[in-house]
């Protein structure tokens, strides 16, 4: 079932057609959580947990999905597990009191790794000297002098009418994946 018709029949509260197409998503989170330290009970406990934040959030009006139905409940899983795995260690050593996020923080977690994963998807689709470039001028803080002597541009100007090319591509494929 297509991830748009889930959210229509969740929207529209038809809840076991989804329920029964959302179970095919958890052996991807049961071998996470089993790979990562737990039980095959963790798992369900986790992915029953996740499917209602799920449900909760995208019968919200005005919901937008930004990923794949498959990537936005792992995330959740993957979020939930790591919490739950950090309590457990904590308990096992000391007994801290620790505040645990609201459901509003933890969605809003959940959407920024979303965010996280489709900014990623884009810089990885744009050609390698793209990708160079960018990750050379944002995350090493060169100077679009030191990037055009490295990648062998004729001038800085060239460097810097490359970063703008890029920057647009990237701006136009984040545009195109968003309205999918």
């Amino acid at each position: 079932m297509e991830d748009q018709k889930i959210i229509e029949l969740i929207q529209s509260h038809k809840h076991d057609k989804v329920f029964t197409a959302l179970y095919k998503y958890f052996p991807v989170v049961k071998k996470m959580v089993l790979v990562n330290g737990g039980r095959a009970e963790d798992a369900e406990d986790i992915y029953q947990e996740a499917l209602i934040v799920f449900y909760r959030k995208a019968a919200s009006p005005g919901f937008h999905l930004t990923a794949s139905i498959n990537t936005y409940l792992y995330s959740i899983c993957r979020f939930m597990w790591m919490e739950q795995s950090r309590k457990q260690q904590k308990q096992n050593f000391v007994e801290i009191e620790k505040e645990t996020l609201s459901e509003a923080e933890f969605i809003a977690e959940i959407e920024a790794e979303s965010q996280f994963n489709l900014a990623e998807k884009v810089i990885s689709d744009l050609g390698e000297r793209c990708r160079e470039l960018l990750i050379l001028f944002y995350f090493h803080s060169k100077k679009l002098k030191d990037i055009a002597a490295q990648m062998g541009y004729n001038s800085e100007n060239t460097a810097k009418n490359q970063k703008y090319k890029c920057l647009e591509a990237a701006k136009n494929k984040l545009k195109l994946l968003k309205s999918m």
